[in-house]
Parts: structure tokens; C-alpha cells; sequence
């Protein structure tokens, strides 16, 4: 019994272990086939990725944008892929005929011009890499055509933009910019050198007369004739608008700069055909010299326009060199408009009060306010020596506004009859929030809005017509009358009378000079008069300073007048003081 025990033990062990080694060989076996797998698919996927590599790389050698060529030691193609069709439009074999029988001259890195098979000339990058051992070279070539053209198109752009960075649209002169660079450069190299600064006189009425597009002819042929006039000078510029210059040599002192401002103004003076009609031009130049006046370039165009001022202020046609008392005019307006925005904000600019008559008995209507500055240290400054710097320094607006006030104010229990009128500056009739500022200094006032008329010059509608409409428009539905300043000194009045609301005209005083004694002034004084008549306006007369003139006036069935006969621009008190006596004298006629 202990002994068949012992035997099925033994015997079921031997058969465990039978067991256990099958198991092993198994799992060998199983791993051993999984790497011969693993090991075929590896291999399959090696020779799948070299079948892909190849089939690029044939592609590349065939069409790629590349061509490979090798050469043996002795520099003769031994190898050259056919992508060397698409690209020189040769096969292989006739591809020396590109380049010569030896291509081992190209074989450097270069940018070689190699002829196309259909006549183009190609630009070709050849990189060259040496092969170890002196077995030769490998040439890559890169058709490079399409990027140099592109290169050199970005380059003559680039160029084109630097020209029109430095020139005028219009007249293709050197603008504004180029100018003063070329007058720096010149005062820095120690250069003695004038500045011409021209200003075209009656370009205004040019433009106003005859339009857009003539005056834009006007400047061209302006351009013209100083290219042609200033010959051999280093530089000719447009500035802006009708604002011209020149740079010259000034070597040989002041003379030689006269006779040469004369003969210009000479060649300016031929009228000039525009198509339709022909414009007469003038004009006023400024000179100045450096480094005498100036010893950069700001400041010698700054002293050439003063003097191009005086020119213009002596009856334009004309030139004038700078002078040094030029310059504390200069230092003045510098210091009026530092002290422009603190003048208007502490109330130095105030109202003064011109009266306004009627023509049949010479009562006083009403009165044109016009600014005065009461400087602290000047005294009181006219209007010549601080609108301009208004302008400049954006202070119109707060300026209008303060003078409205006060005007208001002082006039508000004046009698009912008596109206003020105030003038809108061209910036002021472009902004669309002025009927909104006027509405407010109405209400905060008190005063109505049917006793005060604004003025506007036709300067101020040559910008944008629709605007200046709408705000007059409204303007209008508060009450105010309008009138159109200056009459019969613009050319296009007519249009403006029949196009914008206007409730009167006022004939501006250049017909007043004379209109006794000219009977051709008179004609003109009486068609205006018989027009405005026609489509139902008031006229007032400017400028009157004699009785014969006011008689005259009344003759001819004018209705209202102005001028220094009646009173002068007068301070608020003075003015209710007149209106006071004006009122008793009323009355004791009565």
C-alpha cells in the first residue's frame, strides 16, 4: 500500500513536469514566431519606405524644381536627372548645349544666365558640393528667374514710393518734405543759398471762377514755367496749395536774386489757357537768404514767407526780401499766439459794436460785432493781428462762443429793433454743432433769435456747400437772418444767391471808392442794387465815409449802410450810448 502510494505520487509528478517543459517549449516556440513576424513586417515596411523614397526621389529627379547634375574629376557629366526638362526645356543628353561642353566652371556657388531651349534666358543658382576622395562634383541647380523678377519689381516699387514720398501728385515738383531736406543739406555744408517762396495772386478767384479742374491746370503750368525759369538752380518744390519755391545759389549777393525774382514774376504774368477760359495769374515773392536769415531750414522759409506777406501786402505782383524789423513781426505773432487760448479763456477778446443805419434817415438798425483784443500790455489789437492765429491754433470756435456772449448780453435790452450781426468764419460754417451753440447762447442769454443775423464770406462755401446749407438751414429755424458778405468781389455770387438761404447782401466797399466820381462804379453799384431788388433782399452798403457817397447810395434805392461816416467799431457802453441818443432824436422828431 505505501509502495502504490509512493509510485502515483512519483508517477504524477514525472507527468507535471512533462507538463511544465511542453508549456515552455510553447511559449518559445509562440515567442520565437511572433519575432519572425515581427521581423517580416519590419522588413516589409522597410522595403515599402524605400519603394516611396524612391518613387520621390525619382519624381524629383524628374520634375523637382532641382536639377542634379554630377560631374567626374575631370569635369564631365557623368550623371545629370531628367528634371533638367521642365526646367532648360533640354533632355539630359542635350543639356551641354546650355552650358558649354565643361560645366566644371560653374562649379561654384553662383548665379549663372543660361538660355532656355525656347529663347528665354533663365536666371540659374549653382550650389556645388565636392564628393570625398576627388571622385568629383555635385551640382545643384536652381531656376531662380521668377524670384529675381519679383526682387526686382519689389525694388523699382520700393523706388517709385521713395520718388512719390518726395514729390507732388500734381505737378511732379519736390514737395514739402524734399524741400526742406534739400535746403538743410545746403545749410549744413556751409552753402550760401535763397529760398524763393511764390504765392500766386488771385488763384482764389481763379478757382472760384473757372473751377476745379482749371485751377489744377493753373498750377501745372505754374510748375512749368518756374521748372523752365529757374534752370541750372538746385531745386524747384510745390508747398501746398498755391504756394511755390525755389532754392538758389547765393553766392553773388542780393542782386543777381532781384533780377532773377523780376524776370519770374515776368514769366508769370502770361495768361493762362485752361480750356474753357483763360486765367490771369501774378505773383508775390518772398527771399530770403541763408545763412544770413536763417541758419535752418524751417527758419528760412518761415523769413521768406514774411517777406512774401509784405510782397503781398504792397499789391502782390511783386517780391521783397526779408528785413530784420520782419522778424520782431514774426517774434510778435509768435508771442500773440502763446498767449491766444489764455486771452479768450480770461476775456481780452470782447465784442466792439459798428452801427448799422438805414440810408433814408440814418437811424441807427442794428450793428456788426467785430472782434478787438484789450491786451493788457499792447493795448487794443484789430482783427488783422489775431484772426489768422485764431485759425492756426483751432481757437475759432472758442472764440466765436465768448464774443456771442458778450455780444448778447450787452445788447439784450437794447431796443427790439436793433440787430446783431455777427460774422462765421469758413471753419466755423463746417461745423455741424454751431446752430446747437447758438441755440444755447440764445437761451442763456435771453436774447431772441430774430435780432441777430450771421455774415459769411463766399470763401466759406467753396469746402462742402451741402454743409454749409444744413447749417445755415438751421441756423435759420432759430430765427437768424443771413447775409452774404463782400458781394461782387467773387465769381460765382449768382450761384450762392440761388442755392443758399440768404436774407440779404451787404456790396462790399472797393465800389465805394469812387462811386460819385466813376460812372462805371456807379452802373455797377446800381445793378447790384436793381438785382438784389429782383429776388427780394436787403442791400447794405460797406465802406461809407462821405455824405456824397451816402446820397449817392440813396439815389440808386440802397437800403442800409455802413461804414466810418456813421461811427466807427466802439465799445459796448459807447454803442448803447448811441443807440440811446439815436432813440431821443427819434422821438423829438416825432
Amino acid at each position: 500500500m505505501r509502495f502504490e502510494t509512493i509510485f502515483l505520487i512519483g508517477g504524477a509528478s514525472a507527468s507535471a513536469g512533462a507538463l511544465l517543459v511542453w508549456l515552455a517549449i510553447r511559449a518559445r516556440l509562440g515567442r520565437v514566431t511572433q519575432n519572425l513576424r515581427m521581423r517580416d513586417w519590419a522588413l516589409a515596411h522597410q522595403a515599402a519606405e524605400h519603394a516611396d523614397r524612391q518613387m520621390l526621389f525619382q519624381a524629383a529627379m524628374e520634375h523637382g524644381p532641382q536639377v542634379v547634375v554630377r560631374l567626374d574629376a575631370s569635369g564631365h557629366p557623368v550623371y545629370i536627372s531628367p528634371s533638367c526638362r521642365p526646367v532648360f526645356g533640354y533632355g539630359p543628353a542635350d543639356m551641354p548645349k546650355c552650358f558649354g561642353a565643361d560645366l566644371m566652371h560653374f562649379a561654384a556657388d553662383t548665379c549663372l544666365r543660361v538660355r532656355h531651349r525656347d529663347g528665354r534666358t533663365l536666371a540659374i543658382h549653382a550650389q556645388s558640393h565636392r564628393l570625398p576622395d576627388e571622385q568629383g562634383v555635385v551640382l545643384l541647380l536652381t531656376d531662380v528667374t521668377a524670384h529675381q523678377n519679383a526682387e526686382a519689381r519689389l525694388s523699382d516699387a520700393r523706388v517709385q514710393l521713395a520718388q512719390r514720398a518726395e514729390r507732388d501728385g500734381l505737378t511732379g515738383l519736390a514737395n514739402r518734405d524734399c524741400f526742406l531736406a534739400a535746403v538743410e543739406r545746403a545749410l549744413a555744408g556751409k552753402e550760401e543759398v535763397a529760398v524763393f517762396l511764390v504765392d500766386l495772386d488771385r488763384f482764389r478767384q481763379i478757382h472760384d471762377r473757372l473751377g476745379h479742374d482749371a485751377s489744377d491746370s493753373v498750377l501745372r503750368e505754374v510748375a512749368a514755367r518756374l521748372t523752365l525759369a529757374m534752370v541750372g538752380e538746385p531745386l524747384v518744390a510745390r508747398l501746398g496749395d498755391d504756394d511755390f519755391a525755389v532754392l538758389l545759389r547765393a553766392a553773388d549777393g542780393d542782386a543777381p536774386l532781384a533780377a532773377r525774382a523780376r524776370d519770374l514774376i515776368r514769366m508769370l504774368e502770361p495768361p493762362v489757357p485752361t480750356g474753357t477760359a483763360t486765367a490771369k495769374i501774378g505773383a508775390s515773392i518772398g527771399i530770403a537768404a541763408g545763412p544770413r536769415d536763417g541758419t535752418h531750414a524751417t527758419a528760412l522759409l518761415r523769413a521768406a514767407d514774411i517777406a512774401m506777406t509784405h510782397a503781398r501786402a504792397a499789391g502782390g505782383n511783386t517780391y521783397r526780401f526779408f528785413e530784420s524789423h520782419m522778424a520782431h513781426a514774426m517774434e510778435r505773432a509768435d508771442e500773440l499766439r502763446r498767449e491766444l487760448p489764455g486771452a479768450i479763456a480770461a476775456g481780452e477778446i470782447v465784442p466792439y459794436f459798428q452801427p448799422l443805419v438805414r440810408i433814408d434817415d440814418t437811424s441807427v438798425v442794428g450793428f456788426e460785432v467785430l472782434a478787438r483784443w484789450e491786451h493788457p500790455i499792447l493795448g487794443v489789437l484789430p482783427p488783422i493781428d489775431f484772426l489768422s492765429l485764431v485759425e492756426e491754433t483751432g481757437q475759432s470756435a472758442a472764440m466765436f462762443g465768448s464774443l456771442l456772449v458778450c455780444a448778447c448780453q450787452a445788447a439784450r435790452d437794447w431796443p427790439a429793433h436793433i440787430k446783431l450781426s455777427v460774422n462765421i468764419s469758413p471753419i466755423e460754417l463746417q461745423d455741424e454743432t454751431l446752430p446747437d451753440t447758438v441755440r444755447d447762447i440764445l437761451e442763456s442769454t435771453g436774447f431772441c433769435g430774430d435780432r441777430l443775423e450771421v455774415e459769411i464770406t463766399e470763401n466759406a462755401l467753396i469746402h462742402d456747400a451741402k454743409v454749409a446749407r444744413q447749417v445755415l438751414d438751421r441756423l435759420r429755424q432759430l430765427g437768424l437772418s443771413v447775409a452774404l458778405d463782400d458781394f461782387g468781389t467773387g465769381f460765382s455770387s449768382l450761384y450762392h444767391l440761388r442755392e443758399l438761404p440768404f436774407d440779404k447782401v451787404k456790396i462790399d466797399k472797393v465800389f465805394m471808392r469812387g462811386l460819385v466820381s466813376d460812372p462805371e462804379a456807379s452802373r455797377y453799384v446800381a445793378a447790384i442794387v436793381d438785382f438784389g431788388h429782383a429776388l427780394g433782399l436787403d442791400l447794405t452798403a460797406e465802406g461809407i465815409e462821405d455824405t456824397e457817397t451816402m446820397n449817392r447810395l440813396r439815389e440808386l434805392g440802397c437800403t442800409f449802410g455802413q461804414g466810418y461816416l456813421f461811427g466807427k467799431p466802439m465799445p459796448a457802453e459807447a454803442a448803447r450810448s448811441m443807440v440811446t441818443a439815436n432813440r431821443i432824436a427819434q422821438m423829438a422828431a416825432e
